[in-house]
């Protein structure tokens, strides 16, 4: 029999009143015996002026009795005394929430099996396919199914791997890559070859095949253009640039691309044979592992390979990773054995560390910015050369406020003085200067990360300049909304807005979407009527390739990596090079100015010079402002692995590299 009580209640929180619901299921069988109640209670407190909702769900054992009257069974619940305390502070909630510190649990894994908790972002969310397919590949260079030409090394981000030597020509025209001999693809589908390199960069450029929606996939029409990447033998293959980039071995050809782009090796005689559904739906690459189940949007199963391989056996016979949304389950299956790596939110980081558990990762941060688009000021297509017909545009049909319109700047409901292009500078430059930075560390993040101001750049490196801070000012961002022409209502509220939550960081579901609703409570202080969007970011993307939306978006943008140099290129993404695929839905003639200058750029020095300005330009526009970079961090049981070095890069990587103990 099961019995469900529904409880709300009034507590006081420093002064507050907030609403506690307690939700109580209990399965009752016979008298004497202990049965299970589940307790979920959700809550509402104020943290630092924002309303934080917490979920605790609580497990306990609970003893009952059974009265018979009548033959009529009726359960009850032994009356046992509760004191409830809620803390108003997110850590405080959160100990509430976990397991009490426990001691490190033997792995319920079979011996040389390592299961995987992760927020599961990467389990075919944009796609839903399982296999190898260039035009939406499954992410499996993660987890040591797939390869590329270069990866990161321990000096350099162009490490060979796939590639044996290449040769680029003086003018930059053209680069030559030799394929590395004997390298053999999964499942008996033969030798790599110069044609599976090709043609996966081809079918993944929608400059030649426009079904991609591979990740990124944009870069390589920039980079390519619409010539298609030859083999001209077995083991060589020739690329002629259309628009030349320093980082074409060390990001565009790279197993740490930009956005997920993937030049993953697969093979093009699977696809011949077995045509496009097929391969959508079975992964053939040349890594230590090789894909035997997968289950989109809930798990990945990989065996290691029963032959020697080419670079590295595994040191584990199978890895499987488990798509787990939620924080608390991730933790909960670490603390009880059931599985042996869990990504873990940067809020409980030092709660882990301090229990004994094992920090791995690949040593980087993502960078959460909001970028603004709609404002797309191109008046050229920079790839065919052809005028682009803004007056047919979607995104100018109508005043958005964070959209400024140059090609008619006058639209009427711009105050005196003041054109269209200023008036939303304007409130672009309050939305950034209206989130305390600071406060989103300490009580999301848990004190881990640190503040970002403009998307791209770290505060960390020596070349940052302080200068380009938004500092958290709510006065002088009322004052700019007031001016910009968006007086507070009788309500409070000036106009409203959407944001949408990327798909970082396990978008909606994972911390991400705890940022976004951080921000928007702060947005909300200087009468900004938000709404935080959270469904499937494979919904959302369309409309940054077609250039449509004017939503706002929370993310990374491509190159929002903590460990990205000061001097790549910057905002590729924010130009026309990439039409026909992903963008950061805003284009601008001065950042295809800096980014054409700096990916010719051979001189280091020079090309810091160059994204000094660019820098300085999307600080004072504000078209992507940063808010906070996050770590990407993972706990393992040390009673059963002993290391998992990686690779640096943006998220996890290298599991053939697991050590057991």
């Amino acid at each position: 029999m099961i019995q469900t009580v529904v409880v709300e209640k009034d507590v006081q929180v420093a002064g507050e009143t907030v609403v506690q619901t307690v939700v109580v299921e209990k399965e009752v069988q016979v008298a004497g015996e202990t049965v299970i109640q589940t307790v979920v209670v959700e809550r509402e407190v104020e943290v630092a002026g924002q309303t934080v909702v917490q979920t605790v769900v609580v497990e306990k054992e609970v003893p009952v009795e059974v009265v018979v009257v009548e033959e009529v069974e009726v359960v009850k619940e032994v009356e046992k005394e509760v004191e409830v305390v809620v803390t108003a502070t997110p850590e405080g909630m959160m100990e509430e929430a976990m397991m009490e510190a426990i001691d490190i649990p033997d792995s319920k894994s079979t011996p040389g099996h390592v299961i995987f908790a992760d927020v599961g972002s990467a389990l075919g969310s944009i796609s839903g396919n399982g296999g190898s397919l260039p035009d939406a590949p499954l992410q499996g260079d993660r987890w040591g199914a797939g390869e590329h030409l270069f990866t990161p090394g321990a000096a350099d981000w162009d490490e060979p791997m796939l590639a044996d030597t290449w040769t680029l020509a003086e003018d930059l025209s053209s680069v030559t890559i030799n394929i590395r001999q004997g390298v053999q693809f999964h499942n008996g589908w033969g030798e790599l070859k110069a044609e599976d390199i090709a043609w996966v960069i081809n079918r993944t450029n929608p400059a030649i095949n426009p079904e991609s929606i591979a990740a990124s996939a944009a870069n390589f029409t920039a980079l390519f253009g619409d010539v298609p990447v030859e083999a001209i033998d077995d083991y060589t293959i020739s690329a002629q640039f259309n628009n030349f980039d320093v980082r074409w071995a060390s990001n565009f050809l790279n197993q740490e691309a930009s956005g997920g782009l993937t030049s993953m090796a697969t093979s093009k005689r699977a696809f011949d044979e077995n045509g496009r559904d097929w391969l959508k739906d079975n992964f053939i690459g040349t890594g230590p592992f090789s894909v035997t189940d997968f289950k989109s949007g809930t798990s990945v199963t990989l065996e290691k390979v029963d032959y020697d391989h080419w670079r590295k056996n595994a040191g584990i016979d199978s890895f499987k990773v488990l798509a787990v949304p939620e924080e608390f389950t991730r933790v909960a299956l670490l603390q009880n054995g059931e599985s042996d790596v869990s990504f873990i939110d940067p809020k409980d980081l030092a709660r882990m560390k301090k229990a004994g558990f094992l920090e791995v990762g690949a040593g980087a941060g993502i960078q959460e910015g909001v970028m603004f688009p709609g404002n797309l000021w191109e008046t050229t297509n920079a790839i065919t050369g052809e005028a682009i017909d803004f007056p047919s545009h979607g995104v100018f049909v109508r005043p958005i406020q964070w959209v400024g319109n140059p090609h008619q700047p006058e639209d009427g409901d711009n105050p005196p003085g003041i054109d269209d292009m200023e008036q939303a500078r304007l409130v672009r430059q309050a939305l950034a200067r209206s989130v305390d930075r600071a406060a989103i560390v300490e009580h999301v993040l848990g004190g881990v990360g640190n503040p970002v101001h403009v998307t791209y750049f770290s505060t960390f490196n020596p070349n940052w300049d302080s200068q380009y801070e938004y500092p958290y000012d709510v006065d002088a961002a009322n004052k700019m909304l007031d001016d910009a022409g968006y007086p507070a209502g009788d309500n409070g509220v000036r106009f409203e807005m959407p944001l949408f939550v990327g798909p970082e960081l396990g978008g909606g579901e994972g911390p991400a979407g705890e940022i976004g609703d951080a921000i928007a409570g702060f947005w909300t202080d200087v009468g900004i009527n938000v709404k935080v969007l959270k469904y499937a970011y494979g919904v959302f993307r369309p409309g940054l390739v077609s250039r449509s939306t004017v939503v706002p978006m929370l993310t990374s943008c491509d190159d929002g990596q903590e460990a990205y140099p000061f001097d790549w290129p910057k905002g590729l993404v924010q130009t026309t090079l990439t039409r026909g695929g992903f963008s950061c839905g805003f284009e601008s003639p001065d950042i295809l100015e800096w980014y054409n200058a700096a990916r010719n750029e051979p001189d280091r020095e020079e090309r810091i010079k160059i994204n000094k300005e660019y820098l300085a330009y999307m600080h004072n526009w504000a078209l992507f402002p940063g808010y906070v970079t996050v770590p990407q961090a993972y706990y393992a049981n040390p009673n059963y692995i002993a290391e998992w070095p990686m690779h640096i890069g943006g998220s996890y990587n290298s599991p053939e590299n697991i050590v057991l103990k």
